[in-house]
């Protein structure tokens, strides 16, 4: 039912103990009768920290041991700390000015800070304070790529946006991550136990391990990832558009305010609107792939837009995917790597070599290869398909370090002594030329 919000806040998947969850933090403050909240959003850099790891698994622990170490550095008299994905939201009744924060080495974070007037009925506030967190985080990560800003309210900075950036990459920010608590809203059921409280019927990423370490003889690890969620897919024999895009949907907005034909809060407003809309293809999409699997498999939200865990064999995995991308077609597609897991290999090395299958399944994406949706490490790549793959690469590699899906070339490199297993004798010179 609309209103019934969790109390005490479940534990924020993923993180250290003792970190409760963001949407459940915000959906009691909304109940409480303060008129006036202080909202702070400390974001972080996860894609940096993966790459400087070369282990994804380790860079999102990292970035969320420092997360929970600001936190702790920060007046927990004053302000009640929550989390989600890879930001920490610190919030306080009674305070004026921003949180007191200590950064430790290693990471690089960002933040900002609004204070937020609350009325209305409870749902209006709840909403009022989750479109709020969204803006707040927008400005964190805005601070965090351009470290020089020293502005560290929400507002004033966000009206600058358009003289800050271009259409484009007022876009990519528009489309960050937001906060949503999905259920709790009137016919949309909320997180069973061992579920991500922002995904209902998906699995918490708390339960992963055990999943890992209960693996029976012959099944197969497995992750995946929606690809192009930023831009969306297309098609590289004709351009055609096969998804669509978080961003490539802001797009009209940014280039709209650029041009001084909307207002700040029309676009925030809208933008927030096609993000939850975004967010709940995301939970239909990864809800698909996660019940395809059962109950031989179990899939984990442990990414923000993927889920890995064991599945019983590749013929299933390529059925959770091709059911998922029909279910959410023209909106959003997956790919999935996996490698059958051997008793001698430790859950990192697995995890790495599943990763890599991904990867794989990202340099094909566009093409009608049936590896663009699913790969399974040590499967070889023909002719064809190592050719597209290393177009795509080539491309990377001839454009500026900035343009999107760079660090896939990042990951080849790291990965190059496994692409020369996979692709025939004869690609081989070009893909060592990378």
């Amino acid at each position: 039912m609309s209103g019934s919000f969790v109390w005490p806040p479940r534990h924020a998947a993923g993180f250290p103990a003792g970190c409760p969850d963001a949407g459940d933090s915000l959906g009691r403050l909304a109940q409480q009768r303060t008129r006036t909240v202080a909202l702070a959003v400390v974001s972080s850099a996860l894609r940096a920290s993966v790459e400087d790891s070369g282990d994804h698994d380790a860079g999102l622990r990292r970035v969320r041991q420092s997360l929970a170490c600001v936190a702790r550095s920060t007046d927990s008299r004053r302000w009640w700390a929550s989390y989600y994905g890879k930001d920490l939201v610190l919030t306080s009744a009674d305070a004026a000015a921003p949180p007191g924060l200590r950064f430790a080495e290693g990471v690089r974070h960002g933040w900002a800070w609004e204070r937020v007037e609350l009325e209305g009925s409870l749902e209006e506030r709840r909403q009022r304070l989750l479109a709020a967190c969204y803006q707040v985080a927008m400005a964190a990560r805005l601070r965090r790529d351009r470290p020089e800003i020293q502005e560290v309210r929400t507002g004033p900075l966000l009206g600058r946006l358009p003289t800050l950036l271009n259409p484009v990459q007022v876009a990519s920010l528009l489309a960050g991550v937001l906060v949503r608590p999905l259920g709790g809203e009137a016919g949309v059921r909320g997180a069973a136990p061992g579920e991500d409280p922002r995904l209902p019927g998906v699995p918490s990423a708390d339960g992963w391990r055990d999943t890992v370490a209960a693996s029976p003889p012959g099944s197969f690890y497995a992750v995946s990832d929606v690809h192009d969620i930023e831009w969306g897919t297309v098609r590289r024999c004709d351009g055609a558009r096969l998804t669509e895009g978080n961003a490539r949907q802001m797009l009209p907005l940014a280039q709209a305010w650029a041009a001084g034909h909307s207002s700040t809060a029309s676009v925030l407003g809208q933008a927030y609107r096609l993000r939850v809309g975004r967010e709940s293809d995301l939970l239909e999409h990864l809800r698909t792939l996660s019940d395809s699997v059962r109950p031989s498999g179990r899939l984990h939200a442990t990414l923000g837009d993927g889920l890995s865990g064991l599945v019983p064999s590749a013929a299933a995995m390529e059925r959770a995917v091709t059911a998922a991308n029909r279910r959410t077609g023209g909106r959003m597609h997956s790919g999935a790597g996996l490698v059958r897991v051997a008793p001698s290999m430790d859950a990192s090395a697995v995890a790495e070599r599943a990763h890599f299958s991904l990867h794989v399944t990202k340099t094909l994406k566009g093409t009608l290869s049936a590896q663009a949706a699913v790969h399974e490490f040590g499967t070889p790549l023909g002719a064809e398909d190592a050719g597209a793959a290393l177009d795509f690469l080539t491309a990377l590699a001839r454009a500026p370090a900035a343009r999107a899906g760079h660090h896939h070339l990042s990951h080849a490199r790291r990965w190059r002594h496994w692409w020369l297993e996979h692709v025939p004798p004869r690609s081989r010179a070009g893909f060592a030329r990378l």
